[in-house]
Parts: structure tokens; C-alpha cells; sequence
């Protein structure tokens, strides 16, 4: 018996063609040559036909395996460009929380903490306005008291003037009745008499202090001779024996510090081509004479400096009235200042003193000279 025959196995695809391939190869070798073919090396020819044997197989791989990590590649760059966004968009958030975050919390400890300071100030602001008000409530209750007191000051005032007018004057002070007799069928009428209480006349007292006041003070300021003259005739009033006192004071107080100002000008010279418009030949102060000069002391319508400078300038007049001009200027001139100087010149001519104003002892001495 045979031999049972071993079953041949079955050849794959790939198998088969490199059978196909060796056997052409063969045959190749086997084959005569042309002339003027050129014989090829076997690898050459074996590597096309190897090559393109293999084609299919080989390029369905290299196919599929390209595609599958072209694709992988794709994913995973969507993938990180995903990731990427999505982690910058966390990062922003972030930043943005952390940045909001400060102010959202301050928020609350501010509003925590702001009820305090605003009802402080709350409560500070009705104060003031309560104050402001109680203020205003005051201020116009001050208002009215000082008009209710200017006016009662007025009315008093009114009131003193006319008893003071009433004292000085006679004739508006009621008439003594006549004495009451014990006739039957005449009438007899009350004794009238002005009452004044303690009060007024303090009040009265005390106004004409004031007055007697301000003629030394108009004295001082202007150099009048009225304001002094009004003090030596309450000096010498018998019935106001009360303000002697004052008046004397304030009569002192003037004439010192009118013996004690200086209100002319140092270099002041007499304007010559003013007093003497139509004499060409008076120049200057030393060609006028001794009777323009006194006829200029005279003339109240001058101005002060001018009669001031005339008593300088008569200190050295010949002529014998001039101590008589002078006298008459310390008695008449409006000004207390010309006065002063018009007795300084008179000191200076007769060489004797006298108490500035002492016009009683000037007169003296001027009635034992013409004697």
C-alpha cells in the first residue's frame, strides 16, 4: 500500500506570487538575449517586480496608518487648543473675582461701619440746626429789647431836656399862687412845685457832664474859641453850682492841650502877592507895615495861619496900640490857637507871664499900665 499522501498546505496570496516571481525569473535566465539588448543585473529586476508585487499590501498600510495619526494629530491639537482656551478663561475669571474681590469686601465693612459716622453726623446736623434756630429765636429778642431800650433812652432823653430847659428858664417854671388867706369865698389853690425824684436828676447830672465833655473835646479838635466859652459860662452860672467842678475840669483839660498843640505849619510865610495884589512895592514880609499888620490881625475874614503869623510877625511893631491889638485877639479871635499866639507876643513885648488865657489878669495888668 501507498503511503497515505500528507495533506499539501494551503499557500497564501503572498506565497504564490513570489513562486510566480522566482519562476519568471527563471525563465528569464533560460531566454536567449537580442543582439543589441543590453542584459540586466537580477536585482534590478528583481526589486521592480518585488517592488510592485508588494504595492498593494504596502500602500493600504502606510494609507491607513497616515490617516489614523494625521487624525490623532488633529485631536489632540483641538484638544490643547480647547484645554488652552479653557484654561485662559479661567485665569481671567480669576483675575477678575480677585480684582472685584477687595471692593465687594470693603463694601460691606464700609457699609458696616458707615451707620456710625452717618448717624453721627446726622445727629450733629439737628444740633445745629437746633442751635441755629435757638439763635435766631435769641437774636430776635435781642433785636427787640434794644429797641424797646432805644426807645425808653430817647424818651428819658426827651424827657431830661425838657426839665433841664425847665430849670434854666424862669419864665416856664409855674408861677408861685398867691398866699392862701382865711377870707370866705376865695378859692385857695395847692402850692405847685416841679418834683424831680433822685433818678432824674442823677440822669440830668449826668447829660450835662456829657455836654460840658464834648465842648472840651469840640475845643481840642477844632481850636474854636466857642466850645471854651460855653465852658466858662457853666463855670460862672450861679445857678448850676453842681457842674462847676466838671466845667472848670474840662475848661483845664482844654487849655492845656491847646497850649501844647501846634497846629501851623513850621515854615508857613505869609502869601504877599495874595494879601497885596495892588501894592507892587510889598514884596515880602518885611516891607509890610506895622498898620497893614494890625489891620490884618483884625480881620476875622483871614484865615487863621495868616492872623497867627501877623501876632509873630508884630513881636517887634513900634507903634503903641499893638499891645492893645493884641489883648483884643487873646479876648475876640475865633481861634484858640491865634489867641495863644497873640498872648505869647504880648509876653514877649512886655516881658511878663500870664496864665494861658487868664484874660482877667491881662486886663488888670493893661488898666495899671495906662494909669
Amino acid at each position: 500500500m501507498s503511503e497515505p499522501l500528507s495533506p499539501t498546505p494551503s499557500k497564501n496570496a503572498d506565497e504564490v506570487e513570489d513562486e510566480d516571481s522566482q519562476e519568471a525569473l527563471l525563465f528569464a535566465r533560460c531566454s536567449t538575449p537580442a543582439a543589441d539588448a543590453t542584459p540586466k543585473p537580477a536585482e534590478d529586476l528583481k526589486r521592480p517586480q518585488s517592488r510592485d508585487a508588494g504595492v498593494p499590501s504596502n500602500q493600504r498600510r502606510s494609507h491607513f496608518t497616515g490617516r489614523q495619526l494625521f487624525i490623532a494629530f488633529l485631536i489632540s491639537l483641538v484638544t490643547s487648543v480647547c484645554i488652552g482656551v479653557v484654561l485662559l478663561l479661567i485665569g481671567v475669571g480669576l483675575i477678575k473675582s480677585r480684582a472685584t474681590t477687595p471692593s465687594t469686601s470693603s463694601a460691606p465693612a464700609a457699609s458696616g461701619k458707615a451707620p456710625a459716622p452717618a448717624a453721627a453726623s446726622t445727629a450733629t446736623e439737628e444740633a445745629l440746626a437746633k442751635a441755629t434756630e435757638q439763635i435766631a429765636a435769641l437774636q430776635k429778642q435781642v433785636d427787640v429789647m434794644r429797641r424797646e431800650q432805644l426807645l425808653t433812652q430817647q424818651n428819658t432823653r426827651q424827657s431830661l431836656e425838657n426839665i433841664s430847659a425847665t430849670l434854666k428858664n424862669p419864665q416856664l417854671v409855674p408861677a408861685v399862687p398867691a398866699a392862701a388867706t382865711g377870707e370866705a369865698g376865695v378859692s385857695r389853690m395847692p402850692d405847685a412845685k416841679l418834683e424831680v425824684s433822685p433818678t432824674q436828676q442823677e440822669f440830668i447830672q449826668l447829660k450835662e457832664r456829657n455836654r460840658l465833655t464834648q465842648y472840651a473835646d469840640e475845643a481840642i479838635a477844632t481850636g474854636e474859641r466857642r466850645p471854651l466859652e460855653l465852658l466858662v459860662e457853666y463855670m460862672r452860672d450861679p445857678q448850676l453850682p453842681h457842674l462847676h467842678d466838671a466845667a472848670l475840669a474840662e475848661f483845664l483839660r482844654a487849655v492845656r492841650a491847646i497850649q501844647i498843640l501846634q497846629r501851623e505849619e513850621p515854615g508857613y510865610r505869609l502869601p504877599v502877592a495874595e494879601l497885596f495884589k495892588g501894592d507892587s512895592s510889598i514884596r515880602d514880609e518885611a516891607d509890610i507895615s506895622p498898620e497893614a499888620l494890625l489891620k490884618l490881625l483884625a480881620d476875622h475874614k483871614q484865615s487863621w495861619e495868616v492872623r497867627l503869623r501877623v501876632c509873630f510877625l508884630l513881636i517887634s511893631s513900634p507903634l503903641p496900640e499893638t499891645n492893645a491889638a493884641l489883648i483884643k485877639a487873646i479876648k475876640d479871635d475865633p481861634s484858640l490857637d491865634v489867641a495863644k499866639h497873640a498872648q505869647l507876643a504880648l509876653e514877649q513885648r512886655i516881658k511878663k507871664r500870664f496864665r494861658l488865657f487868664d484874660i482877667p489878669a491881662i486886663e488888670e495888668w493893661f488898666k495899671s499900665q495906662e494909669k
